[in-house]
This record gives C-alpha cells, structure tokens and sequence, in this order.
C-alpha cells in the first residue's frame, strides 16, 4: 500500500507553499488536510485558514482577515470541531494507534493509501486510519490550476477505537 510522508507544518505561508509544489497528487492533498487538523488544538483559525486551501471554494466563504482570504463554511467548519473534540481523529490518519496511545511523529507523518478509484470527473481514494477496521473515503477533483483539492470528506471525522487502557477501564 502506498504511503505519504510529510512533517507538520505550522506556518499558513509554509503550508499554502508547500501545498502548492505538492498539489498534483491528490495523495498529498489529503495529508496537508491532516496536517491542518493537527494545528488545531494550538491555533484553530490557522487550521481553518489551511483547510480553506485544500478542499474546494465551494466549501469556503471569504473572509478578508484570513491570510487565505477565505474560511470555512458552515459544514466544512462542523469538521474542525469533531477534531478539536477527538484530536485522536487526525493522529490515526498519520501513525496514531490504540496502542500507542494516539501518539505520531510530527518530524515523520504516515498516512497510508488502501485504494483509488476513477470516477471520472476525479477520485475517490480510501485511506487507512489506525483506529479504524476499514479504509475511510475521500473524493477530489482536480481544479483548472492542476490542483486536487477535497471535495468529500465527511467520513474522516467519525471515531476512532479507545486505547487498550480505556477499554479495560469499566
């Protein structure tokens, strides 16, 4: 199965740059998702501003005080606040397990590719998270610039399994 490695990213220029030389895999625009979700705990507006870059304009509202000129609209934002509630969610997509309690690297983040298929007008691509049994769907298209950006991913903020130690726990 195919894997993405990137590091976390914690600057909105760093991310939108480095999105930007990435963008023509759609692999890679699903991690820069997770890394968004990873900022935030830390800094919510900055995940939402990095958010904004990768899933489809029709998802975002403009905002002149985000340094992407945009946020995120209603449903797209619902997404960061499961995150903030679980933030186990976006570490099982980049190497967190029950078992290892959640934890990743943030110098070495591993997100492993289970399927793509062609529908045409873009991709749905499954992709494995550690605390879950089956591969979790996202869709892309591909944008006149080239870019993939997400256009369906709801499935990625359902729960993830509790840790062996919370499960002894009754």
């Amino acid at each position: 199965m195919p894997k993405v490695t990137k590091k976390i990213i914690t600057s909105f220029p760093k991310f939108k740059s480095e999105w930007e030389k990435d963008a023509g895999k759609p692999e890679n625009t699903i991690m820069y998702y997770f890394i968004a979700a990873l900022n935030i705990e830390k800094d919510p507006d900055l995940a939402d501003a990095m958010m904004t870059v990768v899933v489809s304009k029709k998802d975002c509202l403009k905002n002149g005080r985000s340094p992407s000129g945009l946020k995120l609209g209603r449903s797209a934002k619902y997404f960061i606040g499961q995150f903030k509630k679980s933030p186990r969610i976006a570490a099982s997509y980049v190497g967190g397990t029950p078992k290892n309690g959640y934890k990743f690297k943030k110098s070495s983040l591993n997100m492993t590719v289970v399927k793509k298929q062609d529908h045409g007008t873009g991709l749905k691509i499954f992709i494995q998270s550690g605390g879950k049994d089956f591969g979790t769907p996202l869709q892309l298209r591909k944008n006149n610039s080239g870019q993939w950006k997400l256009t369906e991913y709801s499935s990625v903020c359902t729960g993830v399994k509790k840790t062996p130690q919370e499960e002894g726990d009754f």
